[in-house]
């Protein structure tokens, strides 16, 4: 829930807007929306854009790479850190191009991710200086490593300016002398307040864009160009090895250094004109006017599983809240990300889900001890807000089949009917809820994606109680529905990538393996845990839940025989774990409005 002074905040905003003509973002600025950000704004050299600020910010003056991300997506958080890393290399390129990011899961970014084509995530898009709208952006690939998007975004910045040569850019070309040139002409380029002059001679197109780029923040000291190894000046310098730098003074035609290049060269520079400055009696320069980030750490408490299981325990339930969330989530936000109708394959899948959900979400919580292995007497409590929740799968399941003839429904149509549905039946889902079980020991950590598992698991639980006494079931059909919405609708591309892997070469999901009712509560909980097998270790494992095999024994003790799992033992446990639900708490969401 948005606080008081939040909510001043933005009023306040709205109002900027109504008074000027643009409203651009800057590197301090904090973006509007509810949900958590992976980068901290103001701590790094990465701007925040959002709906408000996005065009009047990107389509102005200078060239943009953007990272359209989702705060809860597995990959994008751990993209993030190779991202933070590229940034800070590129920190002095900001005059020339700008690195900034937008987190599309925000429900306030929909339009503007939507105008930008955003299908997965992480997504990346350069938009060139000239850009004036979403479509002109280039995509960029999101490999996990700072040097490769550096090197790619260098390479894509030097063909723009080879094609527009602004004369407000650094000069990246390389030196044409002839007999005819002068001291004055190698000057081009170089503000005239610049007194020093830095070239890099190299044998090819090599080191010299970047070397230039990386001294964009000393430019009203230093002027940086580039020459290759068959120039003139070569043989006047009487350079014999490459890359090779050679610094000079306005007035002075000598070098006043020259050294091969590496990574002590800018330091070097430095050095020299700081000395330079000294010895002709003139203040030394302020070379650069970057300044570094600051930044803060805080450690969170964790409480160690193994000490004290029993405080664990109470860390692991079924939250209603949580896959209301997650469900509105994926059948919102996600499957209308993309513009355009769904048609196809996706208006199978979709239709499946929604049918899927209206008959099985569950709706009843068997409320009984999961912590004890003979629970005397079950009582079943009524989860109200999933109540109107099946009635919204319902009623849309209903609205899918009506265009079942045609095929598709636009994007905006069926965004338009859930809208619509979900305020006839008083908003089942707590959009400004937290999450409970779901919630992470930081925003970067669990959330939706939790909320997404814990709900296939319920709806494979579920599915069985309500057809136990059923003369056939087909076990696959809830798996291979879940499966088929993953497929056309999940947005995170890797995670994505990785489930159907799995589900059809790795542990494929067959009629071999799910054969009986019972098996499509443990295939997918087989699958779970060779997921939690891969992400153990991994930079978006939770400190405070690890990526164990599940149940742990603190959870499920008879579980757990001879270093294996019992399959009924299992089986019995999420009956008990997924049919026991904690319900969602709406008068905890009032007190927090208060």
């Amino acid at each position: 829930m948005r606080s008081p002074q939040g909510t001043i905040i933005l009023l306040l905003s709205v109002a900027a807007v109504a008074t000027v003509d643009a409203v651009q973002s800057t590197f301090n600025y904090v973006p509007i929306g509810q949900n958590p950000t992976l980068y901290t704004p103001g701590f790094e050299p990465i701007m925040h854009l959002d709906q408000m600020t996005f065009n009047d910010t990107v389509f102005s003056d200078r060239a943009f790479l953007v990272e359209f991300y989702a705060d809860w997506c597995g990959h994008c958080r751990a993209f993030a850190p190779y991202f933070r890393q590229f940034a800070n290399m590129v920190r002095d390129w900001y005059p020339v191009v700008t690195v900034a990011v937008i987190n599309c899961a925000d429900s306030f970014n929909q339009q503007v991710c939507r105008e930008n084509g955003v299908t997965y995530f992480p997504m990346m898009k350069y938009f060139a200086r000239t850009a004036t709208q979403a479509t002109q952006g280039k995509l960029f690939e999101t490999p996990h490593s700072a040097e490769h998007i550096r090197d790619t975004l260098l390479r894509t910045v030097s063909n723009e300016y080879m094609f527009n040569r602004y004369p407000d850019w650094p000069n990246l070309g390389h030196i044409a002398v002839d007999s005819r040139t002068t001291y004055g002409q190698l000057w081009e380029g170089v503000p005239p307040q610049a007194n020093y002059l830095a070239i890099l001679f190299e044998e090819y197109d090599g080191a010299g864009a970047q070397f230039i780029m990386d001294l964009i923040a000393r430019s009203h000291v230093l002027g940086a160009r580039r020459a290759l190894s068959n120039s003139p000046l070569v043989q006047m310098l009487n350079i014999r090895n490459f890359p090779t730098v050679a610094l000079f003074r306005r007035d002075h035609q000598q070098a006043l250094y020259m050294q091969r290049y590496s990574n002590q060269t800018t330091a070097d520079l430095d050095e020299a004109i700081t000395n330079d400055s000294e010895q002709g009696g003139r203040k030394a320069p302020i070379l650069t006017t970057t300044l570094s980030p600051t930044t803060t750490t805080t450690q969170t408490p964790f409480i160690d599983c193994h000490s004290y299981p029993e405080r664990c325990r109470d860390l692991y339930y079924v939250s209603e809240t949580d896959m209301l969330k997650a469900m509105r989530m994926a059948l919102l936000d996600e499957v209308t990300r993309i513009p355009g109708p769904i048609r196809g394959d996706n208006f199978t899948n979709l239709h499946e889900f929604m049918t899927l959900l209206s008959n099985h979400f569950p709706v009843l919580s068997f409320q009984n001890d999961i912590r004890r292995s003979r629970a005397k007497r079950t009582t079943s409590v009524i989860l109200r807000n999933s109540e109107r929740a099946r009635l919204v799968f319902t009623h849309m399941r209903e609205f899918l089949e009506g265009r079942k003839s045609l095929g598709s429904v636009s994007s905006d149509e069926y965004r338009r009917q859930f809208e619509s549905v979900e305020r006839v039946y008083a908003s089942p889902f707590p959009v400004n809820s937290t999450w409970q079980h779901c919630k992470g020991s930081s925003p970067m950590f669990r959330g939706y994606t939790c909320g997404l598992w814990t709900t296939f698991h319920a709806l494979t639980v579920h599915t069985y109680i309500d057809t136990i006494k059923d003369d056939y079931v087909n076990p696959m059909k809830p798996l291979s529905t879940i499966q088929g919405w993953v497929k056309s609708f999940f947005g995170c591309e890797h995670c994505r990538n990785h489930f159907m892997h799995m589900t059809t070469t790795l542990f494929p999901l067959n009629e071999r393996r799910v054969r009986h009712p019972h098996d499509m509560m443990t295939y997918l909980w087989r699958a779970h845990n060779i997921v939690n097998n891969r992400l153990h270790g991994d930079p978006t494992e939770d400190p405070q839940f690890h990526k164990m095999q599940f149940p742990a024994p603190f959870l499920c003790p008879t579980c757990h025989s001879g270093g294996q799992f019992s399959r009924r033992q299992i089986r019995n446990f999420l009956l008990r774990y997924y049919g026991s639900i904690k319900p969602h708490n709406r008068l905890a969401d009032q007190r927090l409005a208060l």
